[in-house]
């Protein structure tokens, strides 16, 4: 009972805190850039943005990261072969139109590089994590110029060891100085994809219920833009409704990949900026449902940073700064659970969902960097960054974005222990 008690306090609390802290604009981001409509598969953005100075006499002296690995070719091959048989078969029987049947030539040109590409990282993935480890060394000078110890560690897929190597390798370029010690273990597994099945202390959770019923306004009017990527195609009557949508979900996929694999343009521009933008609408409420449902997935995630953090502050570890380099799967449900900009408090509304939660900072190389500050008394901030951009957290913000490290600790140690409590009732 107590246990209940104390989430209901934590989600009042998100509640109250996070309102201020919704995003408003996020409809002119993507419009702005509609490779935002991708979602997960949004290579990650160029944008360096503004950071709010430290307040007066904080310096920054550690940081703790998890990070997506870089863009990849899709992560299983059943999507080319699918692409393949589906575009193989409408072209024997001359059911592709003029636009499809280009398509089919390119894809048809490509398709060994698919084949032997599947699941690994591209060279735009690699590029992602050498800017990106770049903008942290120099967006935090305090931390890295004097070098120091650096502890960086992967899942055991290869496009995130290899996204952890261009990372570490980029860091070490700006200082030969740094010592920074990469690992691929069972042992930090915990830290990084808590329930792979390698891992000796396997964390898993069951998905409990959301708790609001519908979906956005613009779900109305998607549904048009689906029937007419498939004609762009198909020729019209050659389909079935059933198959239709189910060559459209194939498609849309292979879509929203191209820009990550160096192939962007192959497939024309079958949706109009608007008709992009009211599909990821859709798509980001699908997405957040779903993560905000397996939010606690990521609590041995944020016990890692906590003991981490916790060790540098009170001395018994010299790190500077820790790694952690992983998959969309844990980074979003992280996101939700330390409640960034309030996703972790689902909106009344499903056409809120958007200023809460957006699925393209779950993006390619996307992260969440939380940097950690202290004064000449000690006093310690924290200040949380999501994929460069400076995010809230349900905490007293009367120094937002920075918090004090005592109300940070006190509030995810209190979720995490109520959450490892309750799944053992």
């Amino acid at each position: 009972m107590l246990k209940k008690k104390f989430l209901l306090v934590v989600l009042l609390l998100s509640s109250v805190l996070s309102a201020w802290g919704q995003r408003a604009d996020v409809r002119e981001e993507v419009l702005a850039n509609p490779l935002r409509s991708y979602g997960n598969d949004f290579p990650y953005p160029t944008e360096i943005y503004r950071q709010t100075p430290a307040p007066k006499g904080y310096k920054a002296f550690y940081l703790s990261h998890y990070g997506r690995h870089g863009s990849r070719y899709y992560w299983e091959a059943s999507l080319y072969k699918r692409i393949d048989s589906l575009l193989t078969s409408a072209h024997n029987k001359g059911i592709l139109t003029e636009a499809g049947e280009a398509f089919f030539q390119e894809f048809s040109a490509i398709k060994p590089e698919l084949t032997v590409g599947v699941t690994e990282l591209t060279p735009l993935g690699y590029s992602q994590h050498v800017r990106i480890a770049k903008t942290m060394y120099e967006s935090f000078p305090d931390i890295f110029k004097k070098g120091g110890h650096v502890e960086a560690f992967s899942s055991l897929e290869g496009r995130c060891i290899v996204s952890m190597a261009a990372f570490c390798q980029s860091l070490s370029a700006q200082n030969r100085k740094l010592d920074i010690y990469q690992r691929a273990s069972k042992g930090t597994l915990n830290a990084v994809v808590p329930d792979a099945r390698e891992n000796p202390t396997r964390w898993s959770v069951t998905p409990d219920e959301f708790p609001v019923q519908g979906e956005p306004s613009v779900s109305k009017s998607s549904a048009a833009g689906k029937k007419a990527f498939v004609d762009k195609y198909f020729k019209e009557g050659a389909l079935g409704n059933r198959e239709a949508w189910a060559i459209q979900s194939a498609l849309n996929t292979f879509y929203t990949t191209l820009p990550s694999i160096g192939h962007e343009g192959m497939m024309g521009e079958p949706y109009s900026v608007e008709e992009m933008y009211s599909r990821w609408e859709v798509a980001n409420a699908g997405s957040y449902r779903h993560y905000w449902t397996r939010r606690f997935l990521a609590v041995p995630i944020v016990e890692d940073i906590l003991e981490r953090a916790d060790a540098v502050i009170s001395g018994k570890s010299t790190e500077i700064a820790d790694l952690r380099f992983g998959h969309d799967s844990y980074l979003a449900p992280l996101n939700i659970l330390l409640g960034l900009d309030g996703s972790f408090t689902v909106p009344e509304n499903p056409d809120d969902f958007k200023y809460v939660y957006q699925n393209y900072n779950t993006c390619m190389a996307g992260n969440i960097q939380l940097i950690f500050y202290k004064n000449a008394a000690d006093d310690v901030l924290v200040k949380a960054l999501l994929c460069g951009r400076e995010v809230t957290l349900p905490l007293p913000g009367d120094q937002a974005p920075y918090y004090k490290w005592s109300d940070f600790l006190k509030y995810y140690r209190a979720l995490c222990q109520s959450a490892r409590e309750n799944k053992t009732r």
